[in-house]
């Protein structure tokens, strides 16, 4: 499995059914392991587009 594989998986499995408080404790809970966490990005990054957009973006409109 490559890096690509991998963070659409991570993304999938982190997005999918998460509250806004979940995303947030997961990417405080990276941060604390790892500083520069590429995951932690990603979680923040979702929660930033979350928070623009009022909704969650399903896979299949992100091209997932």
């Amino acid at each position: 499995m490559d890096f690509g594989q991998s963070m659409k998986i991570a993304k999938r499995t982190l997005v999918d059914g998460a509250t806004l408080d979940e995303l947030r404790d997961a990417a405080r809970n990276l941060r604390a392991l790892t500083p520069d966490s590429a995951l932690a990005e990603l979680v923040e990054a979702r929660i930033a587009e979350i928070e623009t957009d009022g909704t969650v973006p399903s896979l299949d409109e992100e091209g997932a």
